[in-house]
């Protein structure tokens, strides 16, 4: 054999090595997101939501779809209220499809399901809706143990137990990850009960967050159940040189 052979043959042994090595490794993988075409199966699937799962982005896709989600739950309908703009009511039929549609394209982006179940159940009162969307959260983050504490809220809203769900909620509001959205529920939950200042607590709790999309309403809220007799000072709601504490 010529001494140009050998350099061929042993480049052909690597390339077959190589081959059979990344053979075995595919083989060993196990794809943690769900099929491609159970991920595009939302009728509000977008161009871009196949574009980032071809281009391995995933995340980046959900992220878009989440912001749309946002963007079509934060848009006044035709006929509604200012009250109830702010305080997220309204018919918003599409809502859970887009919740869908992002859960689907990244199952363990948790905040949708918690987010979504929370203005689905407690904002527009559609029960079976949050239920679906939280069972869909449990089946693909079964460790997620508050996904079925969330179902047992809801379990309060359907019994009309306005006490045991304030209880419950206010259990959340103290972690990082708690959505605005739920602050603001229960805090609209304490000021129907009369409970200013438990109110105050709960928004100050979401000015603390930082949240540019929710500083205006806590800071008006605020003012609001000062006028209608909270204590200003009591146990610290109100923040040293806020300026809301005027």
């Amino acid at each position: 054999m010529s001494q140009r052979v050998y350099p061929l043959f042993a480049s052909g042994i690597a390339l077959f090595l190589m081959l059979f090595a990344t053979i075995q490794t595919s083989r060993a993988f196990t794809d943690p997101f769900p099929p491609l075409s159970d991920s595009l199966s939302t009728p509000l699937v977008q161009l871009s939501d196949f574009t980032g799962i071809a281009l391995g982005s995933r995340r980046l896709a959900a992220d878009l779809a989440w912001i749309q989600t946002l963007q079509y739950y934060g848009n006044l309908e035709a006929g509604q209220s200012d009250s109830d703009f702010d305080n997220g009511k309204g018919r918003y039929p599409l809502l859970l499809g887009y919740c869908k549609r992002v859960a689907q394209i990244d199952p363990y982006f948790k905040y949708v399901y918690y987010y979504g179940a929370a203005a689905l159940g407690w904002n527009l009162d559609r029960l079976p809706e949050a239920e679906q969307l939280l069972r869909q959260g449990i089946a693909a983050n079964p460790k997620e143990w508050r996904f079925q504490q969330y179902l047992g809220g809801l379990a309060f809203q359907k019994d009309h137990d306005v006490a045991k769900l304030a209880r419950f909620l206010d259990s959340f509001v103290e972690q990082p990850d708690c959505p605005n959205l739920v602050r603001s529920i229960l805090a609209n939950l304490y000021k129907k009960q009369g409970d200013y200042n438990k109110a105050i607590r709960v928004w100050m709790n979401v000015l603390q967050t930082n949240d540019e999309g929710y500083r205006l309403r806590a800071e008006s809220e605020i003012h609001k159940m000062l006028d209608l007799g909270a204590l200003k000072h009591q146990k610290g709601y109100l923040l040293p040189n806020s300026p809301i504490d005027k």
